[in-house]
C-alpha cells in the first residue's frame, strides 16, 4: 500500500499522467513568449543602434574633429543600415516562421511583435532618408 501511495504522490508532484499535457502545453505556450521577448529585444536594440548610428552622423557633420568626423559618419550611417537589416532578420527568421507554424500568428504577442518591427522600420527608414542612407 504503501509503494502506491508513493507512486500516486510523485505522478501528482511531477505532473506525470493526466496533468501533463496541460503541462507541457504551458511550456509550449512560455516558450513562445520567450523566444517573443526576445525578439522584441533584438528589435529594441536595432533601433538604438539607429539612434547612436544617427548621433554619429550628426557629430561627424560638425566638422568639429577633422579626420574622426569622416569615421564617425561612415560608422554611424552603417550603424543606420545594420540595424534595419537586423529587424529583417528578426522577422524573416526560421524561429519566427516556426511560431507562425505553431499557429502563434493570431496571438497578442505575435501582432504586438509585427507592430513593433513596423514601428522600429519607420523609425529607422526616417533615419535613414535623412542621412541619404541606402
Amino acid at each position: 500500500m504503501e509503494k502506491r501511495t508513493l507512486l500516486l504522490a510523485s505522478m501528482v508532484l511531477l505532473g506525470i499522467g493526466l496533468a501533463a499535457s496541460p503541462l507541457y502545453s504551458q511550456e509550449r505556450q512560455a516558450d513562445s513568449s520567450m523566444q517573443l521577448h526576445h525578439m522584441h529585444a533584438v528589435i529594441n536594440h536595432a533601433v538604438e543602434m539607429a539612434a547612436e548610428g544617427s548621433n554619429l552622423v550628426m557629430l561627424g557633420e560638425m566638422q568639429m574633429a577633422p579626420g574622426t568626423d569622416e569615421l564617425a559618419a561612415e560608422h554611424g550611417k552603417g550603424a543606420i543600415r545594420e540595424a534595419k537589416a537586423l529587424v529583417k532578420r528578426v522577422m524573416e527568421s526560421k524561429a519566427m516562421a516556426e511560431l507562425h507554424k505553431q499557429g502563434q500568428k493570431e496571438s497578442r504577442e505575435m501582432a504586438y511583435t509585427h507592430k513593433l518591427a513596423e514601428a522600429a522600420n519607420a523609425y529607422i527608414d526616417l533615419l535613414a532618408e535623412m542621412y541619404s542612407i541606402k
